[in-house]
């Protein structure tokens, strides 16, 4: 019974932000490469793949073996696909471990323009993924990040040993992030008044290197499908 009621409070708090919605974007990248009509390529073109992930193929984000290995390897819909408003979501193996990032992020295709918005989904390992938001406008730049919560929305290791689901819905009201369908983030009143592309990355920054332990690589990111409703 117990087993029951949990299983029925996980339903009742997941939703379906696509709901009502139609498709206007999608890749699930069975192809023997990335579709260069849908993705530019980062410069490490290398470092990006499509593998054999279980039953389906997935896309693989690595990192590039460098001295310093300070890079940001990044798949973008920049010039081929853009939207204002709608529901985004990737199914995302994010890495296990800390000293760099997979990460999903929209953002408008000149930056530099304000204002401007940044939303993102990042996979900072050991269990710990944030959404959160950077806008920038005449005032200077200012996060939004989750008051008050932690970090870890999954169980121990769930993260990285399996394929979740990461969403972000964007009215002209406000950003809402899920995990799964349930809600874990939400920043009003902060409108973007452009459309965003799509941005898939895997990082080492700087500030990460100190923590990056070259003897567990690889430990990459990988994606099974994006799609986008609107």
């Amino acid at each position: 019974m117990r087993y029951l009621l949990l299983l029925l409070s996980v339903a009742a708090n997941a939703v379906d932000p696509s709901s009502g919605k139609k498709i206007t974007f999608s890749d699930d990248f069975t192809g023997d490469k990335v579709d260069d009509m849908k993705w530019s390529l980062p410069a490490n073109a290398d470092t990006v793949s499509i593998v054999k992930g279980g039953k389906d193929k997935v896309l693989r984000i690595s990192l590039r073996k460098a001295d310093d290995m300070i890079q940001t390897n990044t798949l973008t819909t920049k010039g081929k696909f853009e939207q204002q408003y709608g529901y985004f979501e990737a199914s995302i193996r994010m890495p296990a471990y800390k000293g760099h990032t997979g990460f999903i992020r929209l953002s408008p295709n000149d930056e530099k323009v304000t204002p401007a918005m940044l939303v993102l989904f990042e996979g900072l390992g050991a269990d710990q993924l944030l959404p959160w938001a950077r806008k920038v406008d005449d005032a200077g730049q200012r996060d939004f990040r989750p008051e008050g919560k932690g970090t870890q929305f999954l169980k121990a290791g769930e993260a990285t040993k399996k394929f979740n689901t990461y969403g972000v819905l964007w009215t002209d009201k406000s950003f809402i992030w899920f995990i799964n369908g349930k809600k874990v983030h939400q920043v009003d009143k902060n409108d973007m008044p452009r459309p965003m592309n799509i941005q898939l990355s895997h990082r080492v920054a700087e500030f990460e290197r100190a923590n990056l332990n070259l003897k567990q690589l690889p430990d990459d990111m990988e994606v099974d499908w994006v799609k986008v409703w609107k």
